[in-house]
């Protein structure tokens, strides 16, 4: 099939570390003997055609504000001038997106369109897709369906965005969600049932895979390492893991706290780490490209996720298909991801005692670290290949294509 993509974020090459999983899909359906063309936006000046992993990518010059791009979107409170500036910002980007998939729909001959995130995207991959006369699903990936008020997290549910939001989600041919939970969310924010079909995110196991020996690498962080893999934003909870660290140094002197990942919180994180006294033994690593990841999740005692809110939590996947147990907060889908006194311990999210007894069951208990790690790694292999997902997507694509498609 020749699958159209488009994506309001999109990894810029095959070492990029943003929106990763969705270029994963893509290069596992092109592995599948799909052809797969992405459309999405570039900035001014940057390739306009582009091709890695057999994936192909056409960007359309459009510039963005710094707090649209990527994990900054619906992070920070903004006033009422910033919203509108935001709201501007997303119509041109809808506009530029609508005609240039229809122009590149139209130049491949698309056969389907598989859009990444109803909000911004699918409006415009929708409307695209009944021009161009194909079905279109959207992968919802939690984000743009989650609202939790109370954690300051409503962009969904914003007057603006509403009732696009559910246009959007009864107007595709179908909807993808990466857990139960996202599905969930997706309900509530006028879904129909019927048009939601879970597809687990997941992890490429060739890659993300225990070490050839059967040992953990070495990586100069000592057999104690606690390892996260997370943008670094309060939702989350990184700073919970610090604490958590802190509470524990005394009986695990050689532990170890190594961060992959960054963001807008990553200045008041490296502060609470030096007030609690844990600063040495805590390394903040920045955007790690995905092809060194392996190496980190092997070396690692324990894999942590300790967020307020998560779709899915991709980094559970990649540490159980490493066999390293995770400890997990209870947010979101991650207990449909890590099954808790099995692969990895569950803890209440928040709960900073909770997190740091779980670390400490752990860091004192090798038996059961590789235990929970060999069970991992079969769950991961049983539900969170990107092969499986791949083979979902295409069974979904195919089935809709044969049937003719009376909407998006």
């Amino acid at each position: 099939m020749r699958i159209l993509c488009p994506t309001y974020w999109y990894p810029a090459s095959a070492h990029d570390t943003h929106a990763t999983y969705v270029h994963d899909i893509n290069r596992h359906l092109v592995r599948r003997g799909h052809e797969v063309t992405v459309v999405t936006p570039g900035l001014p000046g940057t390739a306009l055609r582009d091709s890695f992993d057999g994936v192909h990518v056409v960007r359309f010059p459009l510039s963005l504000p710094p707090d649209l791009t990527y994990g900054k979107v619906a992070q920070s409170p903004v006033n009422r001038r910033q919203k509108l500036g935001r709201l501007v910002a997303m119509v041109r980007y809808l506009h530029a997106q609508l005609q240039a998939t229809v122009r590149v729909g139209r130049e491949h001959q698309a056969d389907v369109v598989h859009a990444h995130w109803a909000i911004p995207t699918g409006p415009a991959a929708t409307a695209a897709a009944r021009m161009l006369g194909v079905p279109c699903f959207i992968t919802l990936h939690g984000g743009d369906v989650y609202v939790n008020e109370a954690q300051g997290y409503d962009f969904p549910s914003r007057p603006y965005v509403r009732p696009v939001l559910r246009w959007t989600l009864r107007s595709a041919k179908g909807l993808t969600a990466i857990s139960e939970d996202c599905k969930h969310h997706a309900l509530r924010a006028g879904a129909r049932d019927a048009d939601v079909h879970l597809i687990w995110n997941g992890a490429d196991l060739r890659r993300f895979s225990p070490a050839q020996d059967g040992a953990a690498e070495a990586s100069g962080f000592g057999r104690h390492m606690i390892f996260a893999c997370r943008q670094l934003f309060p939702r989350k909870g990184i700073r919970f893991l610090v604490e958590a660290v802190a509470r524990i140094v005394g009986r695990f002197p050689e532990v170890r706290l190594v961060l992959a990942g960054d963001g807008f919180e990553r200045r008041s994180l490296e502060e609470l780490a030096r007030r609690l006294g844990i600063a040495e033994r805590t390394t903040f690593l920045g955007w790690v490209p995905n092809a060194e990841l392996p190496r980190l999740y092997r070396a690692a005692a324990v894999s942590v996720i300790p967020s307020l809110e998560e779709g899915f939590g991709i980094p559970a996947a990649e540490a159980m298909g490493c066999e390293v147990p995770v400890v997990a907060s209870d947010a979101g889908g991650l207990p449909e991801v890590v099954e808790d006194g099995v692969t990895g311990l569950v803890v209440p999210r928040g709960d900073v005692d909770a997190l740091a007894n779980a670390l400490a069951r752990l860091l004192c208990d090798a038996d059961l670290r590789r235990r929970m790690g060999r069970e991992g790694r079969q769950r991961a292999l049983r539900r969170f290949d990107w092969d499986h997902s791949a083979e979902r997507f295409e069974t979904l694509f195919r089935e809709a294509t044969e049937a003719g498609a009376p909407r998006g």
